[in-house]
């Protein structure tokens, strides 16, 4: 009985935190932005604390990315005076991040392809030499 309450309990929790989690991300993203101009509030903890909640799959997080990016080559091609150096040396600092994220995420791929195999290796049995 007391397993089947402590089950029932876990999976309350773990579906009622599928459902809050976008919702604190978006709050602590509104949060990130008014305090981004703010000196007391640090707004980018608060942003990228948000923006982790929310994931990057979210649509509209996804729809952002890519605006930006148009925005960042836009500001890359114009021939103003502040603009388009500006502009470039933004495109060149986004596609470093970009580069870096996508290192970074095939190193943790391969670390847990590695630490399976470690796994896999160790729970199989060796044969024996001698019977």
């Amino acid at each position: 009985m007391i397993m089947f309450l402590l089950e029932l309990t876990r999976n309350l929790l773990i579906g009622l935190w599928f459902f809050l989690r976008p919702i604190l991300g978006w709050f602590l993203i509104v949060i990130g932005l008014i305090g981004m101009p703010m000196p007391i509030v640090n707004g980018l903890i608060f942003l990228v604390m948000g923006l982790a909640l929310v994931g990057p799959r979210n649509r509209v997080v996804r729809w952002s990315r890519v605006h930006i990016k148009l925005l960042l080559e836009r500001w890359a091609r114009m021939q103003f005076f502040a603009v388009g150096p500006l502009g470039r040396l933004a495109q060149r600092s986004a596609q470093q991040i970009s580069r870096q994220h996508r290192r970074m995420r095939w190193w943790f791929i391969e670390r847990r392809a590695r630490r399976q195999a470690a796994l896999e290796q160790q729970h199989t049995p060796s044969p024996k030499l001698f019977d």
